[in-house]
């Protein structure tokens, strides 16, 4: 029996184990009933930004590759057992609030056909914008092979965002890498040369960083 008044350290104890057991029992059991409809959220999310990425396919085959850049995960589209496109997940810590993740599409030339952000939690009403027609949209039908992925401030040919540089590089140098991961698939010469320098500061206004860029 616990006396409620002058309860003992082991008494204490004893309660606070029965709570966190309680508490961990109620965990588990949401997570198993939620479980299976958080994988069928994400599958649904995974083949939406795929169909925005790639070309028309039946099937798909996956493949991590490594290069300079890190660890690339790469879908490989197909149609009629024919390879009709790639989709590479890419990712950097170079964004203004760090992680900037990026799925983009190729076609089996190594043109780019589209790209999707799969993790971007930049500013609201500035990195956000990369999410816009007015910056994304610019990849559609880049050839890397033949342009130079880096925003035109660092003598690149992607128009940057408008006070949220930080964020187009972060972005852009996804998008190089993504390409770059390509390459070494395909046994080509990859040029790490990305240009993209900046780091996360979250202490600070993203537009007064801007002005330094």
């Amino acid at each position: 029996m616990i006396d409620k008044k002058n309860p003992t350290i082991v008494q204490m104890i004893a309660v606070l184990l029965v709570v966190a057991a309680v508490c961990s029992a109620g965990v588990a059991a949401v997570y198993a009933m939620t479980k299976d409809t958080i994988a069928e959220t994400n599958a649904k999310k995974l083949q939406k930004s795929l169909s925005e990425v790639l070309p028309q396919y039946d099937a798909t085959d996956t493949l991590t590759i490594t290069t300079g850049d890190g660890k690339a995960f790469c879908y490989i589209a197909k149609k009629d057992g024919a390879t009709v496109g790639y989709a590479i997940k890419t990712s950097n810590t170079n964004g203004y609030n760090g992680l900037v993740e990026v799925l983009t599409g190729f076609d089996k030339d190594g043109k780019i056909i589209n790209t999707s952000a799969t993790v971007l939690n930049e500013t609201p009403g500035l990195g956000q914008k990369a999410l816009e027609p007015k910056f994304a949209d610019q990849f559609k039908g880049f050839e890397p092979s033949k342009k130079t992925l880096k925003v035109k401030k660092d003598g690149g040919d992607v128009d940057a965002i408008s006070a949220a540089t930080i964020t187009s590089r972060a972005y852009t140098l996804a998008v190089q890498q993504a390409f770059n991961a390509l390459q070494t698939h395909l046994g080509n010469k990859v040029d790490t040369n990305s240009g993209a320098t900046s780091s996360a500061n979250k202490n600070a206004d993203e537009r007064e960083i801007d002005n330094d860029k």
